[in-house]
């Protein structure tokens, strides 16, 4: 309907914005869904604006939905793929993070360690 259609057009307004109004393109989505849940354009723009809004696995979803609803477009399938490398992107570098934490950590024990021993054999020599 007409209602729709304004409101996803206000939607691509607010995403191409200078700073893009992400939450209120979300809205704008949500509300079209509302009288019409099979609008392919709604989850398709409901997708770039969680995507914006850093919210990759909802977005990745939302865009799932549009490409099942609009068949082959390249178009949508194209957000797919950007969406999913940027989930792959994210869990790549809290698994690197994670190991660089990790490994510090265990450097870190390993210090203690060579400081006990210090210790150790100092508190030997004061006996001796």
């Amino acid at each position: 309907g007409g209602v729709e259609a304004s409101m996803l057009n206000r939607a691509l307004a607010r995403l191409k914005l200078v700073e893009p109004d992400h939450q209120g393109a979300l809205e704008d989505c949500d509300a079209a869904l509302q009288t019409e849940e099979h609008n392919p354009k709604a989850h398709y723009r409901r997708a770039q604006a969680l995507e914006g809004l850093g919210k990759l696995d909802m977005a990745l979803a939302a865009a799932r939905r549009a490409k099942q609803l609009a068949g082959d477009d390249e178009t949508v399938g194209a957000l797919c793929q950007k969406i999913q490398a940027s989930i792959d992107d994210k869990k790549d570098k809290e698994r690197k993070e994670r190991r660089a934490r990790e490994g510090e950590e265990l450097a870190r024990k390993a210090r203690e360690r060579e400081e006990e021993k210090r210790r150790r054999a100092d508190d030997v020599d004061e006996l001796d």
